[in-house]
């Protein structure tokens, strides 16, 4: 037995000695329960000065190039961490084909990811051609910005135009979910191609990773639309001491999500302009009914299937609204389930899936409703906020979104008009989905198989807004 063990012993000291090894393409399933198991794939190189990097591709749901951070290969070790996916990867190379390891989640959850050596990709990467290509014909500069008040630093990349400023800028706010400083969608880099873009046109642009996003600090869950639009206005005052930057001509771009922060933001006379891609000025109940019921009729379900989800939605978020205590709403969200799980148990299969209605409903899939967030999400009057918005506003969508509903647009109108706002601009891109691409159905499922990440004719009319806005 210590035979083996030394040989074992002998075993790993050889494959330590051969870090660069590594480089390549190092693929496996991760193991999950009750879930289509992600095939993940390692792409692992080594820059100029020969440290070793790596970015991971999630092929079987055609996600590319996620980032990852403080990768270490010692002693036959392989760490690195992934910040977008909440995980930290841990392996040892076994031989020169093999790594056995795991993702390390960071609610300390455990999954087992063993890889094998490939000589390439077995799936082409998406194409993205808006995506820039070095070298530029403007600067970029990582920075660092702090939000006070909250204890938050913000990690961002500031874009500035060829030529003598000053420049007019914008800051980038995006959608729901914690975002990288790209807005990575399906693979699409929103923000980098909107960047880009609008630097070559002259107008200079700070992105920034959300709160807990790759160096940014804080925590994204724990924060409300007022604390994220707390870190945009941070922005606009870091953009303010720059020399190259137009102080009287710094906006805000929100998408999604954004396009509902953006205008809580545009209430501080710092903030010359706001333009929102996708935002609403609806109550999130009305919104969010809307938008389900669009994508369930678009992707098949039946009339009933969408009649039952508008009902569990009301029903849900009307108890959230009502009471205040986590422990009741849950006793009381529990019971509300119970009439409406028999009507779901009378529905095809299919129904169910395209809804995605589990049958029997759990509550806990509803307990993500009682946090701070999403209790100030629910009780939020988004018309009221644009109501207090001064500044010049555009507002655009595309007639095939089925995220935010097109109709948005009449009713973001109507709420700034009626708070005394005439400076307001409303468009509506025909064809274009919820990230304007030009779209066939708008639906998600669309969005990684298109090439474009951002329309060009959309590209042009927000660029064109902006600098007559700040003439």
């Amino acid at each position: 037995m210590k035979r083996y063990y030394f040989l074992l012993m002998l075993l790993v000291i050889n494959f330590s000695l051969k870090a660069q090894d590594l480089k390549g393409f190092w693929i496996g399933t991760l193991k999950l329960m009750g879930e289509e198991p992600p095939e993940v794939a390692f792409e692992i190189t080594a820059n100029a000065q020969g440290q070793l990097q790596s970015r991971i591709h999630i092929l079987n749901q055609k996600v590319f190039d996620v980032a990852t951070e403080h990768l270490v290969a010692t002693g036959g070790r392989l760490e690195m961490d992934i910040p977008a996916m909440s995980t930290r990867f841990e392996g040892s190379l076994v031989n020169d084909s093999t790594i056995s390891g795991f993702f390390l989640m960071n609610d300390k959850r455990k999954f087992t990811l063993n890889l094998g050596k490939r000589a390439s990709l077995p799936v082409a990467k998406l194409k993205r051609p808006q995506e820039p290509v070095p070298p530029l014909p403007y600067q970029e500069e990582d920075i660092l910005f702090p939000n006070t008040a909250a204890g938050v630093t913000l990690a961002g990349t500031l874009s500035l135009p060829a030529g003598k400023g000053p420049f007019p800028a914008v800051v980038l706010i995006s959608g729901s979910g914690a975002n990288d400083r790209n807005e990575t969608i399906f693979t699409h880099k929103v923000f980098l191609v909107l960047a880009d873009y609008l630097t070559r046109a002259g107008i200079a642009v700070l992105r920034a990773d959300d709160r807990g996003v790759g160096k940014s600090t804080g925590d994204y869950e724990s924060a409300t639309n007022e604390d994220l639009a707390a870190d945009a206005l941070a922005g606009v005052q870091y953009l303010h001491t720059r020399k190259e930057i137009l102080s009287r001509g710094i906006g805000l771009i929100g998408h999604s999500l954004g396009g509902d922060i953006a205008p809580i933001a545009a209430l501080s006379p710092e903030v010359a302009y706001a333009v929102l891609m996708a935002g609403t000025a609806s109550d999130m109940e009305t919104a969010v009914k809307e938008a389900v019921a669009v994508m369930g009729e678009r992707s098949g379900a039946t009339p009933a299937a969408i009649k039952i989800n508008a009902r569990l939605i009301h029903d849900v978020f009307s108890i959230i609204k009502s009471e205040p205590n986590d422990s009741v709403a849950k006793i009381r969200i529990a019971a509300a389930l119970l009439p409406l799980d028999k009507e779901i148990a009378q529905l095809s299969a299919r129904d169910r899936e395209i809804m995605e209605l589990t049958q029997p409903l759990h509550v806990e899939e509803f307990l993500q409703f009682l946090s701070g967030p999403r209790r100030a999400d629910l009780l939020r009057n988004q018309a009221g906020v644009l109501k207090r918005v001064k500044c010049p506003v555009l507002a655009i969508n595309g007639s095939k979104d089925v995220q935010v509903l097109p109709k948005e647009l009449k009713r973001i109108e109507k709420a700034l008009k009626a708070g005394g706002n005439q400076q307001v601009t409303i468009k509506a891109f025909e064809g274009k989905n919820h990230l304007f691409q030009n779209a066939k159905t708008g639906l998600l499922s669309e969005y990684p198989d298109i090439e474009e990440t951002i329309a060009p004719d959309v590209l042009a009319y927000v660029a064109a807004w902006i600098k007559n806005k700040v003439q």
